[in-house]
């Protein structure tokens, strides 16, 4: 449930909604100096622990502050930081081990590299010398690989769902997930701390949509409706009143042409002009009328009309790990988050950065990811193993095969704690685990027989 004061001015922390006050709030936090200045530690007095525990304050307030924070360490925390293995760079490495040298990756990685002797000859030859090369990669950022330890928490259900734009804010998506009104490869799913998998297949019923629903259909009617209503009435108004400029103009020229029989001429003008302005005025009340009958066209059947609640746009992206489809209403997850090559130019020249595909207010390269990486490491460390996971998935799974690949993982598994595989063979662990079940529920039924016998 969400809490009261989300959106509160006082603690101003950016969440994920569309409302204006968190517009309001992510704004403050990065252009008021007193609440930018919390998120930089590079002129401080609090202590390294203070600092760790504000940067994990921070950003558990925009990634998921509706997980509480022992679920979110047992499920969503991973044990490390996940691996990046960059291509090869060097022409003369033949390791086959690495992603395919070129592209976007290799340019981005030359300057963070030893460059070959030979390529060094070729440069020294062009006036590009190894004292230039290390500025190049004194100058080049780090990889934010610390920012990837949230990745589990942009996996979820619910958070996708409100990434694709079909809910204006986190609790709203993970309410409709809630109520069945989303499905997971084609299958309903309830949980909103599933997890995906890359392909996976997400869609949403358009009536739970709240840009599409039969409420927001009905108050855009209504909105164009009065619309209608008032440009006719401003267009009467404007109609009425060059009438009335127009009957004052011809009163005060009567007037003048009793006083003066000479200006008798200029009659046949102003009626002209009376003629012409009211000819002027109807036109624009039937233009007026036209719109409106054209604003009455009804949309084919199912189709309701897309309504953008105020102040959306600043939020209106989609990661690029989605492919979102809004005439369908579903999202295929492509991939994880990951670190992308990202080029910038200063003065004229290109300059190749890194960052993250994680959408979040806070740069991916900052202090606050690696101090909050660091507060978990040290005082808060995951509580939960895989093997609950399995454990959990096979003994109440409704998955399918996932749930009993799960099966075949947990039965592995109490193999292994039994000895297969270090002190015996692990070829026919099945058969031997089978073996232990049944002398185990032998020696169970003895016991009870031996028991029954004392009493």
């Amino acid at each position: 449930m969400r809490k009261a004061k989300v959106f509160s001015h006082e603690t101003v922390m950016p969440r994920m909604s569309w409302s204006a006050r968190n517009l309001y709030n992510t704004i403050a936090r990065s252009t008021v100096p007193f609440h930018a200045s919390q998120t930089s530690f590079t002129k401080t007095s609090l202590t390294m622990y203070q600092q760790r525990w504000r940067s994990k304050r921070f950003l558990r307030a925009y990634h998921g502050d509706w997980i509480p924070e022992k679920r979110f360490k047992r499920w969503f925390l991973p044990t490390d930081l996940p691996s990046f293995v960059p291509p090869q760079v060097s022409a003369a490495s033949t390791s086959a081990s690495g992603p395919r040298r070129g592209g976007l990756f290799d340019k981005a990685l030359k300057a963070r590299r030893d460059i070959t002797p030979e390529s060094s000859a070729k440069e020294a030859g062009s006036g590009y010398s190894t004292v230039t090369q290390q500025k190049v990669v004194e100058e080049m950022d780090q990889m934010p690989t610390a920012s990837l330890f949230m990745r589990d928490v942009e996996r979820r259900l619910d958070v996708v769902v409100f990434r694709s734009c079909f809910a204006r804010s986190a609790y709203e998506s993970r309410s409709m997930v809630v109520q069945g009104k989303v499905k997971l490869n084609g299958v309903k799913c309830s949980n909103p701390n599933q997890l995906l998998q890359p392909g996976d297949l997400i869609s949403v019923e358009p009536s739970a949509v709240p840009m599409l629903s039969e409420e927001a259909a009905k108050k855009a009617k209504a909105q164009m409706v009065n619309d209608q209503v008032t440009g006719e009435e401003d267009a009467t108004k404007a109609a009425q009143s060059e009438t009335e400029e127009v009957k004052e103009d011809q009163a005060d020229a009567d007037a003048a042409e009793s006083k003066d029989p000479a200006s008798a001429d200029a009659s046949p003008a102003s009626d002209a002009s009376t003629s012409e302005s009211t000819s002027e005025a109807q036109p624009s009340s039937s233009s007026s009328a036209s719109k409106g009958k054209s604003r009455d066209k009804t949309l084919p059947p199912g189709v309701h009309p897309f309504t953008l609640p105020d102040y959306a746009a600043p939020f209106l992206f989609i990661p690029p790990y989605l492919e979102v489809s809004f005439t369908t209403c579903s999202t295929i997850y492509v991939r994880h988050p990951t670190i992308v090559p990202h080029r910038t130019f200063s003065d004229g020249k290109p300059r190749w950065t890194f960052r993250t595909d994680l959408p979040s207010p806070y740069p991916a390269g900052g202090e606050l990811y690696s101090m909050a990486w660091e507060h978990y490491t040290r005082n808060a460390p995951r509580t939960r193993a895989d093997a609950r996971r399995i454990k959990l998935e096979a003994k109440v799974g409704r998955n399918g095969f996932e749930t009993e690949r799960a099966k075949d993982q947990n039965m592995k598994r109490s193999a292994l704690r039994r000895g297969w595989g270090r002190t015996k063979s692990v070829e026919g662990w099945r058969r031997h685990l089978a073996a232990a079940q049944a002398r185990d529920a032998a020696g169970k039924k003895d016991g009870d027989k031996k028991a029954r016998v004392v009493a």
